[in-house]
Parts: C-alpha cells; sequence; structure tokens
C-alpha cells in the first residue's frame, strides 16, 4: 500500500539493502582483523603477507565498509546512484573472484570464489533484472495497490 505517493520498497530491494549491509559489517570487521594484526609475524607467515600487505588491506576494506553501508542506505531509500554504484562494487568483486579462481592454485573454488559471483549475479538480477526493482527506483507508479 502507498500513502502520500510515496512508493513501498519492494522486498527484494529490501534483501539486496540487507546484504549489502551484512557486506559492510564483513569489510569493517576484515578490516579491524587486518590493521590489528599488522605486526604479528605468526600472522603474517599464516596468511602469508607482509605487514604492508596487511595495512593496505586493512585501508581497503575499511573504505569499502564504509562505501557499502552508504551505498545500502541509499538502495534501501530508492537512490538511482545507488543501484548503479553497487552495480559497480559487485561487478568488481566477480571480476577479482574469476581472475583469482583462474589464476590461484586449487582455483579458489573453496575460498568463495562461486559465492561471491553467485551473490553478485543475485544482486544485480535483482536491482536490475525485477520490475519491481525497475519500478522503485525509477518511481514508477506501482503495478499493483
Amino acid at each position: 500500500m502507498t500513502m502520500m505517493g510515496t512508493q513501498q520498497r519492494p522486498g527484494v530491494v529490501t534483501f539486496v539493502g540487507i546484504v549489502l549491509y551484512i557486506s559492510a559489517a564483513i569489510s569493517a570487521v576484515t578490516a579491524l582483523v587486518a590493521f590489528l594484526n599488522r605486526n604479528d609475524a605468526e600472522f603474517q607467515a599464516t596468511a602469508g603477507v607482509s605487514s604492508d600487505a596487511l595495512i593496505a588491506t586493512a585501508a581497503i576494506e575499511g573504505a569499502l565498509a564504509l562505501l557499502l553501508l552508504l551505498v545500502a542506505g541509499g538502495v534501501m531509500s530508492g537512490m538511482k546512484l545507488s543501484r548503479m554504484l553497487v552495480a559497480f562494487v559487485y561487478g568488481a568483486r566477480m571480476v577479482v573472484a574469476v581472475y583469482w579462481m583462474l589464476t590461484h592454485q586449487g582455483g579458489g573454488f573453496g575460498s568463495g570464489g562461486l559465492l561471491t559471483v553467485g551473490i553478485g549475479i543475485f544482486v544485480l538480477w535483482a536491482l536490475y533484472g525485477h520490475a519491481e526493482s525497475a519500478r522503485y527506483f525509477n518511481k514508477l507508479p506501482a503495478l499493483r495497490e
């Protein structure tokens, strides 16, 4: 039901918003763990990365967490720019996942590469291939009341 000309957010858009909030939380935790372990030699050896790589990971994941948090709010409120930024972020994540699967020993299939691609495909379909999403982001009248 709509009130005073505002359109109700479709469930699929709400679900994508929740996925984005969860992704933001995961990126924030990753940034925190990388930053807190930047000088831990045992952690560096186990992860196979240097202190500089952990600092870079913390910075990138921290920035990504903030971006995902802002974009999730925009998606939930129906901002077209947020929908476009989600497409860019998840498109980039899928490209990196496919690259990782093709270039690393074991293909990355066990480390979430396929899951990342699957979630990305769903998010893109939900925001661009679903009729109610198109209506919501383009502020068109709802199909049913």
